[in-house]
């Protein structure tokens, strides 16, 4: 990785543990000290420093790290990381508005300023799950079959709009609302001034789906200002009314004309509440009981106190959120492959690419053209054809609810890495993949991945003991963080086969780690701009930090993207950034943006320079490196001065070291 040359050789990049011989690699290991060990699983837990006492504590008994570690797990701070973990390891990220188009035809999403606070809510919203599912001491595979999600009111909305407007495999869009009401009219109005909502949602109301936006009427973007009337009437659809929520004055007519179109508007008009996408409660997704009534999108005072949503599309667990469906589109060539195969990576850390020896007797869905056993592409579709099958029974290719009586009627074979059996129900494929014994190694080798940037090597027994303790726990996520965050593998404290095959990693700090470490350590809030619900100010952070390297998943790869390797743009990246934290840092004030920002005086550069190596480099006063540290960053700020450069500058320029030093932008040393 990049090292700053000169902190380098001030806090010696050598670990200063005591030298022992690999057996697996018949090589000199080198044991990881406290210092190290602690300050690393402290940063990938929680972005914060160690502190002295916590050194000695795991100094004078190395078991203490346990609960070390138990106590960060109960931090906010752990919760926002694991967040990140898990929106990752679900596959709910990678997703833009865009990514709608082929759900939501032809629009997508929808359209305005709260656009990308939808677009959050809808990537967390698993993840915020599994967080709740597993603090309250469920299995992590209770997340593969779970009907209960963490929801804001907008996300029930976007939920329930979804199950009234439907598209089939054909792309043939069937409208429930517009069924239900052929003549109706949905009014934007301003002028008759504003309309109580309990008005727009009684059926016996004059006002019944009139709706006020007091930008109605004064739009001037129109480039037919024939379109700029109060009010706008607008055909009874579900898309135009789930847009208008948002502000939107979705494609309509001129008044009288059946032809001209009026182009698609944004206005701050919202319906929805800036709460609307910060209240998370865990709903209920329940099918309808005979003669029972869906869930309207567009009721919003019922959708902001319900904890159930009433909808006919099945939502069991990860595989069947909005996010999943955008992150992986299929169509009709396709046929649900892509979404069977990403959703067996996520459940069993593996795909199928043609080495799995599983051989179904049976193989129900199979595609005819690769139906010949010895072709070159039967080996896998004769697994994943079967197991895709009973997604293709469910859903169409837009992921709504299969209206085909032929597809309906197909059943599924689950057929994947030794289990074979019958899927007649998306329920049942839920459950398959939660009990699929590939499981418990899957989850420990994706938590590898995120502590370590690099795999467990599998045959480690060291990694297969902590596998073991993860499957006697109940498939508890807590026990497997907490026992893999003690194990040799992550602290280095013993000579594994894991760091025998691997060396010792060092990994750049990615950006979600990175923006976590600058935000706790410095108390900064959301430094990095990542949080589109609490939006602030576009900074130069912010528009930095949206190009750094970060975790992700690319299509068919069981194996995360993790870019450990420093470039010129990586660098020239933070450098920007610890200049621009240094401004707030040094000699700033609290802002409304930044209220609780740390600061240091130039006036008291040694507290000072004290400070950037306890809380930027994470060297404790008992660490060997320290002393180094605070000799070589004293000696840079004097250097500065001088050269005739202000106490002020001097100092900034000294954090500027101290933030690009190896232990601070580095997860590792």
């Amino acid at each position: 990785m990049l090292l700053a040359a000169a902190c380098c050789g001030a806090i010696g990049c050598a670990r200063q543990g005591a030298a022992t011989t690999n057996p697996d690699a018949g090589m000199v290991f080198q044991v990881d000290p406290p210092q190290v060990y602690v300050a690393k699983v402290k940063n990938i837990l929680v972005g914060l420093p160690p502190t002295d006492d916590e050194i000695a504590q795991v100094s004078a008994d190395p078991s203490a790290l346990g609960g070390l570690i138990d106590g960060w797990m109960q931090m906010p701070e752990y919760q926002a990381k694991m967040m990140v973990f898990f929106q990752l390891a679900f596959q709910q990220t990678q997703i833009t508005t865009a990514d709608f188009t082929d759900m939501i035809p032809p629009q997508g999403l929808g359209f305005g300023g709260q656009m990308p606070a939808l677009l959050q809510n809808v990537k967390e919203s698993f993840a915020r799950t599994v967080l709740a599912l597993t603090q309250a001491g469920r299995p992590i595979t209770d997340a593969f079959t779970t009907k209960q999600l963490m929801m804001t009111p907008a996300l029930m909305e976007l939920y329930a709009f979804l199950d009234t407007r439907h598209v089939d495999d054909n792309a043939a869009i069937s409208d429930a609302f517009t069924k239900a009401n052929p003549t109706l009219t949905i009014t934007l109005e301003a002028a008759a001034g504003p309309i109580a909502i309990t008005d727009t949602l009684d059926p016996t109301s004059a006002n019944y789906m009139h709706w006020y936006n007091p930008n109605v009427g004064k739009l001037t973007n129109y480039p037919d200002q024939a379109c700029n009337t109060d009010p706008i009437v607008l055909p009874p659809d579900s898309y135009t009314l789930h847009t208008l929520l948002y502000g939107a004055v979705f494609n309509h007519r001129l008044a009288g004309s059946k032809t001209t179109a009026c182009q698609t508007q944004v206005t701050t008009g919202f319906q929805m509440a800036a709460t609307d996408f910060s209240t998370w409660k865990m709903v209920t997704i329940r099918p309808p009981a005979a003669g029972e009534a869906t869930t309207k999108f567009y009721d919003l005072p019922t959708l902001r106190t319900a904890s159930e949503l009433v909808v006919g599309t099945p939502r069991p667990g990860f595989f069947t959120t909005p996010a999943f469906g955008a992150n992986w589109p299929t169509n009709t060539s396709n046929q649900m492959r892509v979404t069977v195969n990403q959703s067996l990576i996520v459940a069993t850390g593996m795909a199928v690419d043609g080495n799995d020896t599983t051989s179904p007797k049976t193989t129900p869905g199979l595609d005819a053209a690769h139906s010949t056993p010895g072709s070159p592409c039967f080996g896998c579709h004769q697994l994943l054809d079967p197991t895709r099958s009973i997604l293709q029974s469910t859903y169409s290719y837009y992921y709504y609810p299969q209206s085909d009586p032929a597809m309906q009627a197909e059943k599924g074979l689950f057929a994947f890495q030794g289990v074979i059996t019958p899927v007649n129900t998306i329920d049942d494929f839920a459950s398959t993949l939660a009990t699929h014994p590939a499981v418990p190694t899957a989850w420990a080798q994706k938590l590898c991945y995120w502590v370590n940037s690099s795999a467990c090597a599998s045959d480690d027994p060291e990694f297969q003991r902590v596998v073991g303790v993860f499957k006697d726990s109940g498939l508890s996520w807590n026990a497997l963080v907490r026992e893999l965050l003690t194990s040799a593998i992550v602290t280095n404290t013993a000579a594994t086969r894991t760091a025998a095959e691997n060396g010792q990693v060092v990994a750049v700090s990615r950006r979600d780690h990175l923006c976590a470490a600058l935000d706790n350590r410095l108390g900064l809030v959301d430094i990095c701009g990542l949080d589109a619900v609490n939006a602030k100010k576009a900074t130069v952070v912010s528009a930095i930090a949206g190009g750094l390297p970060s975790d992700g998943y690319g299509r068919g790869s069981p194996i995360p993207v993790l870019p450990n390797q420093p470039s010129l743009f990586y660098r020239a990246g933070l450098e920007n950034i610890c200049e621009a934290v240094a401004g707030m840092v040094i000699d700033g004030k609290p802002t409304a943006q930044q209220p609780n920002v740390k600061g240091w005086s130039s006036s008291s550069p040694d507290a000072a320079i004290a400070g950037f190596v306890s809380t930027v480099m994470a060297l404790t006063s008992s660490d060997p490196r320290s002393a180094g540290a605070t000799q070589i960053l004293t000696q840079h700020f004097q250097a500065a001065e001088a050269q005739g450069v202000s106490a002020s500058d001097a100092l900034k320029s000294t954090f500027v070291a101290a933030c690009l030093s190896p232990t601070s932008i580095g997860i590792g040393l």
